[in-house]
């Protein structure tokens, strides 16, 4: 796996540096024995969620042919289906989950039932959580469907953990910045507010402009992810 400058030097991230960065400080405080991974694309992030933890589970529609150390499973498919599979496993075992990345299905629907199954399973006791792209209008409308007051487990909850500023035109799609979810029930990491979890969301809401343009934004993304497609399938 790469070293630790790839963190600023690779270009199959899809993450700006700020990111990275508060990725790999996370990581090496946390030191996961157990991490989940939810969106593999081309292993940026995966390549120091590896370096840092003793067991790696990453999941992607169709993921990337990387090369990959033995303590990284890759998790080929829908992750609505292999995820709570993976979580029952691990919850009959009694093992934790100590780290996880979601960055898999943007969809509103898709972002709410990735982060349900991780917190309603047994296995994500103890554990810290982020969320990529909670710029996106449809990602941080999906985490905010969670009700994180039915799962006393949630101790802190940051939807601009890492904020990325963005052009205001209304047809341009905002991506990146990193939603924080602090799974802690002892109190251990984050001091028990005795009221259900501390929520922070300082977002600011989006224009009547920009809500009206989504459906736009939406178009425009779906149109060039099928180009994406059809080229590289006439490539390979």
């Amino acid at each position: 796996m790469p070293g630790a400058a790839d963190l600023f030097l690779a270009d199959h991230w899809q993450m700006a540096l700020g990111e990275r960065a508060a990725i790999e400080g996370v990581l090496a405080a946390l030191k996961p024995r157990l991490a989940i991974e939810l969106g593999t694309a081309e292993g940026g992030s995966l390549g120091r969620i590896a370096a840092h933890s003793a067991e790696v589970h990453t999941f992607d529609l169709e993921p990337a042919p990387l090369e990959l150390p033995d303590h990284v499973h890759v998790h080929a498919g829908d992750s609505h289906v292999l995820l709570a599979q993976l979580l029952a496993e691990l919850a009959a075992a009694g093992r934790n989950v100590d780290f996880a990345l979601v960055d898999g299905d943007h969809t509103s629907d898709g972002v709410r039932r990735d982060l349900t199954d991780l917190l309603e399973s047994p296995a994500v006791g103890r554990t810290v959580i982020l969320l990529h792209d909670m710029a996106n209008t449809a990602v941080r409308a999906g985490v905010r469907a969670v009700d994180f007051t039915r799962f006393p487990k949630v101790a802190y909850v940051d939807l601009g953990f890492v904020e990325i500023p963005h052009p205001d035109g209304a047809l341009v799609e905002h991506w990146g910045g990193l939603g924080l979810v602090v799974v802690d029930p002892e109190g251990t990491v984050v001091a028990a507010s005795g009221a259900g979890p501390v929520i922070r969301d300082v977002n600011a809401v989006a224009s009547p402009l920009r809500r009206a343009a989504a459906p736009l934004r939406r178009g425009k993304a779906h149109a060039r992810g099928a180009l994406r497609r059809l080229l590289s399938r006439r490539i390979s």
